[in-house]
């Protein structure tokens, strides 16, 4: 008998093949899909809606992404999102912002992250505490010995915000109210010395460890203290000990002109950025902050003891986390400069249930005169415009993070 070749199995084959170098194609073509589907577990179930709006085909986010969808095509919403689990990808957007190309922004533009960077200095610290180079009960004299009013402040302290430090960057007493010191701090023309020194002429506004209240100064020193036990530049220590081993490429610290995405206020990029570091030099993009994100939760970038160190919370304030709802097992943090306002949001953080985070960069920080513009000022405003019969301004803050915790949160 005549020996017979299955043309429509080799015809399922060659189809099979087309649609395997097609689905190539598109993703060399689509380096935010690429970098997506990587960051998928590899799995390429995630679809290119239109206008820079990437999702999960899972059925069982699709409630969810229909609303997250159709609020970002009808509001002002801008910035990029991205929405994903320890495993999966679930939402990635940019939108209405534009990068420096002149091009809506997308997953892969980078943003300056304020106040995002210090978990990441937290991580440092708690690096080497891990190494037995430093204890949280070490006071700060041994690294500035002529620092008297700090004899009591200790590196836990620093951490919970509990150090009674004067602000530098929200209060203009640090720069004893000197328009010139000001300036020059805005331009990046501050050294360390004159910073330090400016420091140590001021009284502490609380005993130290009495109570929390939040300051930027803190995460400053911590980065000092971490150059001066490793020999190293903060920068190096960023970038050997997190951005390589994370493959976080498109992020940098204390650097300038490397942003990517184009602030929309009248202040431009921040040059501060040096006397600013460990608090809020940081710049990244969602995609990075994911990796960041997943590293830390599974304790592949700090031990578990480091881990729960740092979202030890004391009047809700961990280290370089936020304790934001109990109950709902919330934590968070958010970052802003002059001109960039960030959120990182994380659901089950306690592994109570599947991790789900939440990130949300934008180019915008308020109005012109620099008012942030958080959801507690957006509430605030709403309320008052409810009383007057307005109606309420939308807030895409407070509108995808209360979309998460809707669909979210139950997972």
């Amino acid at each position: 008998m005549r020996n017979t070749v299955d043309f429509g199995n080799k015809s399922w084959s060659i189809d099979k093949r087309q649609e395997s170098l097609e689905a190539e194609r598109v993703m060399q073509n689509n380096p935010v899909l690429k970098e997506l589907i990587r960051l998928n577990s590899g799995i390429s179930n995630i679809r290119y809606a239109e206008n820079n709006m990437w999702f999960s085909e899972n059925p069982k986010y699709a409630d969810f992404i229909a609303e997250l969808k159709e609020s970002i095509q009808n509001n002002d919403v801008r910035g990029s999102i991205l929405i994903a689990t320890d495993s999966e990808i679930i939402w990635a957007s940019g939108s209405r912002s534009v990068d420096v190309n002149g091009d809506t922004v997308t997953p892969l533009s980078t943003y300056e992250i304020g106040s995002l960077t210090k978990m990441f200095t937290a991580t440092l610290v708690f690096k080497l505490i891990d190494e037995g180079k430093l204890a949280l009960t070490d006071r700060i004299t041994a690294y500035f010995p002529e620092y008297s009013k700090g004899n009591e402040i200790t590196i836990f302290d620093l951490l919970h915000m509990r150090s009674g430090i004067v602000d530098f960057a929200n209060d203009a007493s640090f720069f004893n109210n000197d328009e010139v010191l000001i300036a020059a701090y805005d331009n990046g023309e501050i050294t360390d010395e004159v910073f330090l020194n400016l420091l140590y002429a001021l009284d502490l506004v609380f005993e130290p460890g009495s109570k929390m209240k939040y300051c930027n100064t803190n995460y400053v020193l911590l980065a000092m203290i971490i150059e001066k036990i490793t020999g190293k530049s903060y920068k190096e220590n960023i970038q050997e000990h997190i951005f390589e081993q994370l493959d976080m490429d498109s992020s940098s610290a204390t650097t300038f002109g490397d942003v990517t995405s184009v602030p929309e206020g009248k202040y431009g990029y921040m040059k501060e950025y040096q006397i600013a570091r460990g608090a809020g030099d940081i710049h990244s993009n969602v995609l990075d902050l994911l990796k960041f994100n997943r590293a830390f939760f599974n304790e592949e970038i700090v031990s578990h003891d480091g881990k729960s160190g740092m979202l030890d919370f004391i009047d809700d304030y961990g280290c370089g986390w936020e304790l934001f709802d109990r109950d709902a097992d919330l934590v968070m943090h958010d970052g802003s400069t002059n001109s960039y306002y960030c959120l990182n949001n994380v659901f089950h953080a306690s592994d109570a249930g599947e991790r789900c985070y939440c990130f949300m960069l934008t180019c915008c920080n308020g109005d012109d005169e620099g008012e942030e513009e958080t959801s507690e000022t957006a509430e605030s405003e709403n309320t008052a415009a409810e009383a007057n019969g307005e109606e309420e301004e939308f807030n895409q803050y407070q509108f995808i993070f209360d979309l998460c915790k809707k669909h979210l949160q139950s997972m």
